[in-house]
């Protein structure tokens, strides 16, 4: 049996700011704004579980990668498409802070981002 492991971001998921592990899942490469759809609550009661979901209508969608850009560690996640699957992602985050929650989707080579504020009333990451 042959198995496949997607490349690990490691300098992304152990980044502990915002900018650093952007860098570590982007490189240097330019980010385009717009095309996805980001969904989240605008208030969050619960900081431990935030509601997030992402989509787009890109062709060819490789990755969607979500971030809270005020977390210890703000890489939180990232999701691989293959081949025809629908670009959706639909998850719960944890949020340390108010902060934003940016998504970085990667779509024939091309990176592009969006990002929604959320305001949280009872903290979720130590």
């Amino acid at each position: 049996m042959q198995k496949a492991f997607a490349e690990f971001p490691a300098a992304a998921f152990d980044a502990d700011q915002y900018d650093a592990a952007l860098k570590g899942l982007i490189g240097d490469q330019e980010l385009i704004e717009g095309s996805i759809t980001l969904d989240a609550p605008e208030i969050a009661e619960n900081g431990a579980t935030v509601p997030v979901k992402i989509s787009t209508d890109l062709a060819n969608v490789e990755w969607i990668s979500i971030f809270g850009d005020k977390n210890p560690k703000p890489c939180i996640s990232r999701f691989h498409f293959h081949g025809k699957t629908k670009p959706f992602v639909s998850t719960r985050i944890k949020l340390r802070e108010t902060s934003n929650v940016v998504a970085v989707v990667k779509a024939d080579g091309k990176l592009y981002t969006t990002k929604r504020a959320v305001k949280v009333t009872a903290g979720g990451c130590v």
